[in-house]
């Protein structure tokens, strides 16, 4: 057992090549200001049995055999993930399943808008969905067997739009069409917000310099993971 303070939790393959190349190996949350940390440290808790509880009181680690816990059989990946000294003695060094399912929820989504954004805006400049999804593997070290070919194809074909990009005034509004798309699907805008008004119908025709203010329309409480 490696030195350190730190849990093991199993993610999907391509979940865990998303938090690595984000956060390293181990996952340290700690490194950078990130909404993550918080939801990480709020997961944590000191083991129930009377030994766990009593090193916690002495400040002593446990001892070296405590197991990880495991959410479900199909998330097979184990993934190591930094725990504060602070946190390890305060909060504790184990998870319940629960909570290990509702991070990989999170986990998930991230790294899933994060591919069909960038294969999405990639094949409307492309064109060619196969192309572009092959070089998204290429690029950012997902091959087949980190994130099948055909499973990233479904989810496209299920979550995301697609049309053919003329390099002409309307490359703006296609991106930000694509854009939009995705922030409506997690969550994170709702389908009233004014902006989907602004780019459901054709842009009108404005200065490239011209600055227009869109944070003003953001619901101040949106969250969108990083």
């Amino acid at each position: 057992m490696k030195s350190g303070k730190y849990i093991v939790i199993p993610c999907k393959p391509y979940v865990r090549q998303f938090l690595i190349q984000n956060f390293g190996d181990p996952v340290n949350f700690y490194s950078q200001a990130t909404p993550y940390t918080y939801l990480f440290r709020s997961s944590l808790h000191l083991p129930d049995d009377p030994e766990g509880k009593a090193s916690a009181r002495r400040g002593k680690r446990p001892k070296p055999n405590i197991n990880p816990c495991f959410a479900n059989s199909y998330l097979d990946v184990p993934v190591e993930f930094v725990i504060s000294e602070h946190d390890f003695y305060r909060y504790g060094w184990e998870m319940l399943p629960i909570h290990i399912t509702a991070l990989n929820t999170i986990f998930e989504q991230a790294a899933k808008l994060f591919m069909r954004t960038s294969i999405t805006i990639d094949t409307a400049i492309s064109g060619s969905l196969a192309t572009s999804i092959r070089r998204f593997q290429d690029r950012y070290g997902y091959p087949d067997d980190i994130w099948n070919y055909q499973s990233i194809k479904k989810d496209l074909d299920r979550n995301t739009i697609r049309s053919e990009l003329e390099f002409d005034t309307e490359i703006y509004d296609k991106i930000q069409k694509i854009l939009m798309h995705n922030l409506y699907k997690l969550g994170t805008l709702s389908k009233n917000n004014p902006i989907s008004n602004e780019y459901s119908r054709k842009r009108t025709k404005q200065p490239r310099g011209d600055s227009q203010d869109l944070a003003g329309s953001i619901p101040e409480d949106s969250n969108l993971p990083l």
